[in-house]
């Protein structure tokens, strides 16, 4: 990664649980000054007391969507300064400011994707079991309404956020992502749903099986060779992607995912690629577990995948 400025989005709306808020600050304190001390640094903090329209389907949906916005501005603005943006965010949810950012910059290029996560995030205001809006980025992205495969009875207020998260931005694209430019690394934990939308969109994905039975290298291969056709790339790295045996200090950690040394062989491939627009790490929860803390697992990922070493 050259040219970098971080963006720290101190917000876990987002979450079903407490606390993911305090990881971009507690990742931060846990690099080693002499390779941070010189880059520029955004912190988007929300303000906590403001009204929200809560959403059973989509919780804290307004107050999201209000980080959101000053986030993309944030990105937009190192996007301006030809600087690569390395966002440090509470929660998930908050996935979709680095994707909406460079549409509305490059509404006509063709942005990859990889999703390096225990989960789909697949989930909309329609389809969501628990609310949780960490669970919805990419839904928003691909401009996914009500269809189908429909469970909940949404309101109308959430309805209409709902529209306004899907197009973000200021030229409000929609969708902001194509199925085919997305692939998935190492989910293993999904809704029906979700299921569905994989199957009926032929969204490339990856499983820990497929880990286990092609290994590490022909999945980076394939996932680049399948992303070629895209003008630039975002690598987004949700640490509940590693297994639980490293470190539970996440929201919603799931058995049989990556262990350090993979998820570092897989940050050193995609951060070198000439194409990357961004980097993306998230749900680091820094009050679920302090025997092997979070924070520190991600920082010795982060230092020994080398994206700091060109900046």
């Amino acid at each position: 990664m050259k040219n970098v400025k971080i963006i720290t989005i101190e917000s876990d709306f987002g979450a079903g649980k407490k606390g993911a808020k305090l990881g971009p600050q507690a990742l931060l304190k846990e690099i080693p000054t002499t390779y941070i001390e010189n880059l520029p640094l955004e912190r988007i903090v929300p303000n906590e007391q403001e009204e929200s329209h809560m959403g059973e389907f989509a919780i804290h949906i307004e107050s999201i969507l209000s980080i959101e916005k000053l986030a993309l501005q944030a990105v937009e603005t190192a996007i301006d300064a030809s600087q690569t943006p390395w966002i440090i965010s509470g929660d998930h949810s908050n996935g979709l400011v680095a994707i909406s950012a460079y549409k509305n910059k490059f509404p006509e290029n063709r942005l990859g994707v990889i999703w390096i996560d225990a989960h789909a995030d697949l989930h909309s205001p329609y389809t969501s079991p628990s609310g949780n809006m960490h669970g919805m980025p990419l839904a928003a992205a691909l401009g996914l309404q009500s269809n189908t495969e429909n469970k909940n009875k949404v309101d109308r207020v959430t309805q209409l956020l709902w529209k306004e998260m899907t197009q973000l931005g200021a030229k409000k694209i929609c969708p902001k992502l194509l199925p085919s430019d997305l692939v998935f690394i190492d989910i293993r934990d999904l809704e029906t749903e979700e299921i569905a939308l994989l199957e009926n969109h032929s969204i490339k994905h990856f499983t820990p099986q497929n880990r286990k039975e092609i290994g590490l290298q022909k999945i980076i291969e394939d996932t680049l060779q399948h992303l070629s056709h895209c003008h630039h790339i975002i690598v987004s790295f949700d640490v509940d992607s590693l297994d639980p045996s490293i470190s539970c200090g996440t929201g919603t950690p799931v058995h049989g995912g990556l262990l350090k040394e993979e998820a570092i062989t897989l940050l050193k491939n995609f951060l070198a690629i000439p194409n990357l627009f961004a980097f993306e790490i998230t749900e680091i929860n820094p009050l679920l577990d302090r025997i092997h803390p979070m924070e520190k697992e991600a920082a010795e990922i982060v230092l020994a995948s080398g994206c700091l070493a060109g900046s």
